[in-house]
């Protein structure tokens, strides 16, 4: 599809069918306080959006995720960025010896901060380090997922309620990407019920699914509930449903929690550095039924 003309510096060319955009022609460090509210309304009308060629400080980078709404700071603040407490790091990077950020994280189907009473809205990458090959992040579009199923299937997931755990999530976790669990985390990230099924703004309905926080399906016998919900992300996961970003340094990809899914892809990590840079932008409003 040829590009759609904005009415700003840059040009949005469509991803998938009401997916999402990749932008061109912006520079966020320099963009308006009114551009960067025009491509926020632009993200708002699909799920991902793709920012490629940026050059961005730590305050610039946070400046442009308010644009999207509150950020939130992150449960394992450890692997934050000093004086940043919303931009986490993601990385195989070691420094002294030590690792300085979390390595192989999000390598299954998952949606982010599933297990948090108010989930998340929207997660934003910027890539410092990239390897050549390999590390690729995949997007699930769960509308269209949602209304790939038969219409019965439909109707018998729309009131089901999913139980996700913080605890249960880091403890499905890579060996090597797992820390403890302080009792302060712990607290502050207690179990929680959410729908499987959500009504989006304009009244469409998306699947809302992750594999490592799920701890059962309400009603449902808890290794029965898990498997279901293993069913469903086979289904909403088929290559067909899916948008493959390949990196580049300096790109931002960002995507809305509620409405889609995403995973991580391998790569070489003894030959190659990744050094990303992620951002939460709060939820709001709850999820609805």
């Amino acid at each position: 599809m040829s590009p759609t003309a904005a009415p700003t510096r840059y040009t949005a060319t469509p991803i998938g069918a009401d997916f999402g955009y990749e932008l061109s022609g912006i520079d966020l460090s320099t963009a308006t306080d009114a551009e960067l509210a025009d491509i926020a309304a632009l993200y708002r009308k699909g799920s991902v959006m793709v920012i490629r060629g940026q050059n961005l400080s730590p305050d610039a980078l946070v400046r442009f995720g308010k644009a999207l709404g509150q950020l939130e700071n992150h449960t394992r603040e450890q692997f934050t960025l000093p004086g940043y407490p919303t931009i986490y790091i993601l990385s195989n990077k070691e420094v002294d010896g030590k690792r300085i950020g979390v390595h192989r994280d999000g390598m299954g189907w998952h949606t982010d901060g599933s297990y948090l009473r108010e989930p998340l809205d929207t997660t934003v990458l910027y890539a410092l380090e990239s390897p050549p090959e390999g590390a690729d992040t995949l997007l699930a579009d769960m509308r269209a997922a949602y209304l790939a199923l038969p219409e019965e299937e439909r109707a018998a997931l729309d009131d089901k309620k999913v139980l996700h755990s913080f605890v249960f999530l880091i403890g499905q976790l890579d060996p090597e990407a797992r820390s403890v669990v302080t009792a302060e985390q712990a607290e502050r990230a207690p179990d929680v019920v959410h729908p499987l099924v959500l009504t989006r703004a304009d009244r469409t309905r998306s699947l809302y699914l992750s594999s490592g926080s799920t701890r059962e399906i309400l009603g449902e016998e808890p290794a029965e509930g898990r498997q279901r919900v293993r069913d469903l992300i086979t289904h909403a996961t088929q290559d067909k449903f899916i948008y493959r970003h390949k990196w580049q340094v300096g790109d931002i990809l960002l995507w809305n929690n509620r409405h889609t899914m995403h995973r991580a892809t391998e790569y070489d990590d003894k030959r190659y550095t990744r050094l990303v840079h992620r951002l939460w932008v709060a939820g709001q409003g709850g999820l609805g039924a």
